[in-house]
């Protein structure tokens, strides 16, 4: 084989292609909050002013009601206070009603917002996960690859002045990482 070592072929790097769909997957979901963080300011502005509304016609209907039960000398008076109460009445429920229509829809809107955010820290924790388990790949590659030569024989040496027991320690050192990561994986989980 040209180029590289019998049975000591570089693993293949599939590490790229899982990152990159975690990045797709976060592009996707970061457009998706985008407008839904937008909706929700603007939801904020119409349920602060809708709610400013309530307030106001519940102090018109209330100081009306008020006046509206006093005696009052004139008809006249006493049909236009009515008149004037149930108007601030139904304007108080017009803006009860809007309140909480917003109130729901900022609700679902917010759900689903943090729906997405849950997903992104999920997808960002995934991501880091993968390069993380990239880089301790590489790592052991290169130390196998460097125990791989120092078990090999340098050129232009004599086999017989090579270390009998360093093929052994060697691998025992080999052993002894390959458990390690086995450990370290295990403790992940």
């Amino acid at each position: 084989m040209t180029g590289s070592r019998l049975g000591h072929e570089a693993p293949k790097d599939n590490y790229a292609q899982f990152i990159e769909q975690l990045d797709a997957a976060s592009r996707n979901l970061t457009a998706r909050r985008e407008p839904l963080t937008r909706t929700l300011e603007i939801l904020d502005v119409l349920f602060r002013q809708n709610n400013l509304g309530l307030k106001l016609w519940e102090e018109r209907s209330t100081k009306v009601g008020r006046l509206v039960a006093k005696e009052v000398k004139s008809a006249d008076k006493n049909l236009a206070l009515s008149e004037l109460h149930e108007v601030s009445q139904q304007m108080e429920s017009m803006f009860l009603n809007r309140t909480q229509r917003i109130g729901e829809k900022q609700a679902s809107i917010q759900a689903r917002r943090e729906e997405i955010s849950k997903s992104l820290l999920e997808l960002d924790r995934s991501r880091l996960k993968l390069t993380s388990s990239r880089t301790l790949s590489r790592e052991r590659e290169n130390l196998n690859n460097a125990l791989a030569d120092l078990v090999g024989t340098p050129q232009g040496a004599t086999t017989g002045s090579a270390d009998p027991g360093l093929r052994a320690d060697l691998n025992e050192a080999r052993r002894a990482i390959v458990l390690a990561e086995a450990l370290m994986e295990v403790k992940r989980r």
